[in-house]
């Protein structure tokens, strides 16, 4: 007869009657946020280019931004979501477009290339969850003007190829990084590697302003033009000295997708937090892996890098779709933060890109005429991300666990592992 406690999911008693802390960032907000936000107040300057007090906390970021990662130019906006379309425009990116993204990635990727005008072309994923290389060349069509690999929830993709496809082809690569500021690959930041890189600011994220944004390039024209595509375009240059330059030699349209100064101030104190906020989940991530060990049944998600890994979860890919659920249900009620990562679908199940609907009715770039052949949608079209992502199950790990905390997921997953798994 089995000794195993029984699952709380079923009745027995949870391995912690509370979940952990398991916020980054936004769980070390505190007086120096606090201080720069009313900083900021004190002013009466709460739009970077005018108010009684210049403070240029937004342009402050931006360049310290450079500094952590490395890299000549930034420029802040008002979301992840924000810099995506930023950094679109940049690159030129608009009808008639095709523009290769992953099928597994939250839905503000493929929201950003369809307002742009262009055609999301999804690609299957590896191991890792993220954009499988091969895949993304077998995509790869004479109108395609971007690749657009996600750096999921801080693992890196398989750049090395993927620079080495985009390099071969003469087509631009955008790093959607929103949710892996800090994370590398091969020594160097995420978001740097390609033509250019985004990443958000939102509360979930390693750090936090609530929304937020920045685009990150080391190339000078492609700065000048997201520069002005998030202040309207055609009437002024922002420079990283904060203030407004006049007409360059090009005027486009463009929209205010522009940070504020009290989100500029406190992702300025979450940038410093970087470091620490990701030796801290590195640490605990370790600590849980150790303790789970290997547990059969269970696959650990390919890191491509586990030298860079931002650690913020930990994926297991479970025997089937039905397991996996239960699993997920059943670590929550043993105290655990746990989910299956965009309910278990790749992205492209989203009834708006299925059904390519947007708000107008009239079907957005799938209808153009500047898109003669159309493109359609359906499931089964990437067979390897809807068999790994419906068997995925995450644990979320925060900066903020204590050892202990770290040990309670690590039983919760082995009792749960003990009932649902085959030993």
């Amino acid at each position: 007869m089995s000794t195993t406690p029984r699952l709380a999911i079923d009745g027995g008693t949870p391995v912690r009657t509370s979940m952990p802390n398991y916020s980054k960032g936004a769980g070390a907000l505190g007086d120096e946020e606090r201080k720069a936000v009313l900083e900021v107040l004190d002013s009466r300057r709460l739009f970077r280019y005018q108010g009684p007090k210049p403070l240029s906390k937004v342009s402050s970021f931006e360049a310290d931004v450079c500094e952590v990662l490395g890299v000549p130019h930034a420029v802040a906006t008002s979301s992840g979501t924000a810099a995506l379309r930023t950094a679109l425009a940049a690159l030129g990116v608009g009808c008639g477009d095709e523009v290769i993204v992953p099928a597994v990635t939250f839905i503000a990727t493929i929201n950003a290339v369809v307002i742009s005008g262009a055609l999301p072309v999804f690609a299957d994923v590896d191991e890792s969850l993220n954009i499988d290389p091969k895949d993304v060349e077998s995509k790869i069509s004479d109108r395609t003007t971007a690749l657009l690999p996600v750096h999921l929830e801080n693992v890196a993709c398989a750049m090395d190829p993927i620079l080495d496809v985009a390099r071969r082809k003469g087509i631009p690569v955008l790093e959607d990084s929103a949710q892996s500021m800090g994370a590398t690959y091969n020594g160097r930041a995420l978001g740097t590697l390609g033509d250019m890189g985004i990443f958000s600011l939102q509360m979930e994220k390693t750090i936090t302003a609530g929304e937020g944004g920045v685009v990150v390039t080391a190339r000078e024209d492609l700065f000048a033009r997201a520069a002005r595509y998030q202040d309207q375009g055609g009437q002024f240059f922002t420079s990283h000295g904060g203030g407004r330059g006049g007409e360059l030699a090009e005027s486009f349209v463009g929209e205010n997708l522009r940070m504020t100064e009290i989100a500029g101030a406190i992702a300025g104190v979450q940038l410093g937090r970087l470091p620490g906020l990701l030796d801290a989940m590195r640490t605990n991530k370790a600590h849980i892996v150790d303790s789970v060990g290997e547990i059969a049944g269970m696959q650990r998600r390919l890191v491509h890098d586990p030298a860079g890994d931002g650690s913020s979860s930990i994926t297991w890919f479970l025997p089937s779709a039905d397991t996996a659920q239960r699993f997920v249900s059943a670590l929550l009620a043993e105290g655990v933060p746990s989910v299956q990562m965009y309910a278990g679908k790749p992205v492209y199940a989203t009834a708006s890109i299925l059904e390519r609907r947007t708000a107008s009715g009239k079907g957005g770039p799938w209808n153009c005429a500047e898109h003669p052949a159309g493109i359609s949608y359906r499931m089964g079209m990437c067979p390897r991300a809807e068999d790994l992502i419906a068997r995925s199950v995450t644990v979320g790990v925060g900066p903020c666990y204590a050892e202990s905390d770290c040990e309670d997921v690590a039983e919760a997953i082995h009792k749960v592992a003990a009932h649902l798994l085959p030993q």
